[in-house]
């Protein structure tokens, strides 16, 4: 949790004594942060007469503090001290900053310059500002009114505005600072979206905040709108005949994550005001200028909780391939190519767009058609904030075909629950049909398979038709006796020849096998290497797509060649587990299909490789060099 202190005192010392304060300040501030000096103001547009300021801040000890010249200007106050302090997980920083309360004596485009001050023996300067000063401001008779029971209002300029209140909101107290909590909705379903507000209201002049606790959002999934570079301003409100200055302090955006009575717990802040006091002006100073009438205090404010009634989604007519959207969404899918060699890659994209908790919806579930290897998709996300939540979500999924054949990639359809309508919705999207024809470089033959016909074993059974003997038939004469015949002997001798050939037989098949096999193995890096020359002609002719394919046909071939596997039966788990059979260690492994999957994405998704070639040829080589050497145990 953030903490932040901020104490402001107002000085309305002479311009002299800037650098005696930065002395005295420089013995309490920390020598262990960035040495920044910055400038900023108010406001770079103002009208003659009309009065901002404008703040020099340094986050270290510094000395000798020169204000630029600013003579264009009437100084009204300043240097006024502003010291903060903030904790942030037990490191505490510190910043000072000296401000001026200015005002434009004619119309014109002005430049502040750099101020100066010294950091460790280094001249530090701040960055200039450009004011652009147009005519006098004409304020309006209730401005007026207000101003002259205030000390002075910055926003006092700015026109008077009427927020547009929300369908529910939290009551006000009777202070003169509250918190207002605005919800835009208290009865909704699981995951639908939720506009919470939180705004500060004050009938005293609002100068700054200070010590915030935000609700906790219990139940809820929730997304803080963007804070970077925001700047809270000020408006007016008239709520029952009084006006209050109002700023909108945050907005969040909530998704319930349960059904039942959930409640958004109170905000806490302290707000800092300046407000009239009884002390009365020290000099001739505070006297023309009012400052010794007022003084900035700390009032401490908080919102009131608020009750969400949550229903669960409703489970009649819930689709099968519902992934939690809630909403309102359009869904979009393409496919970078329909005719395809083996081996070579698809990419699929399926783009969600539209308002609600799309952040936080699963990806799609969809069955790819055997023979396809599938990797996790590449999620890319772009989001909306203003009124609502929304944005689009794609999913680019990388798919490989390792057989021929005609495939069909479909059920790519889309459900969400829209809140509005209370029903889901179905999302039609177009099936995709895949023409896989065989791989050229291929080693090893696939047969292609009809999609269409399911891997059922095929029965033989006693009622089926059998075939009709169309050629000659050998009769034999009606007193011929098979029993006790040469025939007789001949079969009953046949089995034991069958039995001894098939020893025989099976014992130098199995050595003839093993012999194959053994072959198979020490001509691999052979192999290989000769494939590996043709990707060191590449690599000298700086070609990364060929490159990156033959080192991948090299790798294929000589795993296929050394584990005695075809290409086309070819998977990462399958390698990891004959290696691993060959007692290879768990890092050659991971090495080689490290290796395999960068040859995959350099071949299909060549911007999203960045690999020296040299680097990735050399590590080739050693990689089956490696492998050679374990396993010739």
């Amino acid at each position: 949790m953030k903490k932040e202190i901020e104490i402001i005192k107002p000085t309305n010392r002479i311009l002299p004594k800037a650098s005696l304060l930065f002395m005295l300040i420089s013995l309490f501030s920390s020598q262990s942060f960035a040495q920044k000096f910055t400038a900023q103001t108010s406001k770079n547009k103002v009208s003659v007469g009309e009065v901002f300021q404008i703040a020099f801040t340094i986050n270290t000890s510094a000395s000798n503090f020169k204000a630029p010249n600013l003579s264009d200007f009437d100084v009204y106050s300043g240097p006024n001290q502003s010291s903060s302090m903030q904790i942030v997980n037990g490191s505490m920083s510190q910043s000072i900053s000296l401000s001026y309360m200015l005002s434009a004596k004619k119309e014109g485009k002005f430049t502040i310059g750099a101020a100066s001050i010294v950091v460790n023996g280094t001249k530090l300067e701040s960055n200039v500002i450009p004011i652009e000063v147009k005519g006098a401001a004409q304020q309006n008779n209730q401005n007026n009114t207000q101003n002259s029971n205030n000390a002075y209002n910055p926003y006092a300029n700015q026109q008077n505005t009427t927020a547009t209140t929300p369908q529910y909101s939290s009551d006000k107290s009777n202070d003169d600072v509250f918190i207002r909590t605005f919800v835009t909705k208290k009865s909704c379903y699981i995951d639908e979206q939720i506009v919470v507000t939180q705004k500060v209201y004050s009938r005293l002049n609002l100068r700054g905040f200070q010590n915030y606790k935000m609700p906790s959002y219990n139940g809820f999934w929730s997304q803080n709108e963007n804070q970077k570079n925001k700047q809270i301003e000020l408006g007016q409100e008239n709520i029952d005949g009084v006006m209050y200055y109002v700023a909108e302090f945050t907005k969040s955006y909530l998704f319930p994550q349960r059904a039942g009575q959930l409640t958004i717990e109170p905000m806490e802040i302290d707000c800092i005001v300046r407000k009239r006091s009884g002390k009365q002006p020290q000099n001739i100073f505070e006297q023309f200028f009012g400052g010794g009438g007022y003084e900035d205090v700390v009032v401490k404010a908080k919102s009131k909780a608020i009750t969400i009634d949550v229903k669960a989604l409703p489970e009649k007519d819930k689709p099968a391939n519902f992934s939690g959207a809630v909403g309102n969404f359009s869904l979009k899918a393409e496919i970078s190519k329909e005719k395809v060699k083996a081996n070579e890659s698809i990419n699929l994209k399926l783009s969600v767009a539209g308002k609600g908790n799309i952040k936080i919806t699963d990806a799609p579930k969809i069955t790819f058609p055997d023979g396809f290897e599938t990797y996790e998709p590449k999620i890319t996300e772009n989001y909306n904030e203003g009124g609502s939540f929304s944005g689009t979500k794609t999913y680019d999924y990388l798919l490989i075909p390792r057989k021929p054949g005609e495939f069909v990639i479909k059920d790519l359809d889309f459900s969400y629950f829209d809140p509005e309508k209370k029903t889901y919705v179905h999302v039609p999207a177009p099936e995709f049909n895949i023409s896989v024809s065989p791989d050229p470089n291929g080693s090893n033959a696939t047969v292609a398979v009809d999609p269409s016909v399911s891997k059922t074993s095929v029965e033989a059974k006693e009622n089926d038709i059998r075939y009709l003997k169309t050629k000659d038939i050998q009769l034999e004469k009606a007193d011929t006796f098979f029993f006790s015949s040469w025939k007789h002997y001949a079969l009953m001798a046949l089995p034991i020849l069958l039995f001894a050939g098939f020893v025989v037989t099976h014992g130098k098949m199995q050595k003839l096998n093993s012999d194959i096999v053994a072959v198979k193995e020490r001509k691999a890096a052979k192999l290989a290497r000769k494939q590996l020359v043709k990707a060191e002609v590449f690599k000298k002719q700086n070609d990364k797509d060929a490159f990156y394919q033959e080192i991948s046909i090299a790798l294929n071939s000589y795993i296929s060649n050394k584990l005695n596997i075809p290409v086309a039966e070819l998977s990462k788990e399958n390698i990891e587990l004959q290696l691993s059979k060959k007692q290879v260690p768990t890092e050659t492994i991971s090495k080689l299909i490290s290796t395999l999957n960068d040859c995959d994405v350099a071949r299909y998704a060549p911007a999203a490789v960045s690999n020296d070639i040299n680097v990735v040829y050399n590590n080739t080589v050693e990689l089956i060099t490696k492998i050679e050497d374990e396993t010739k145990a």
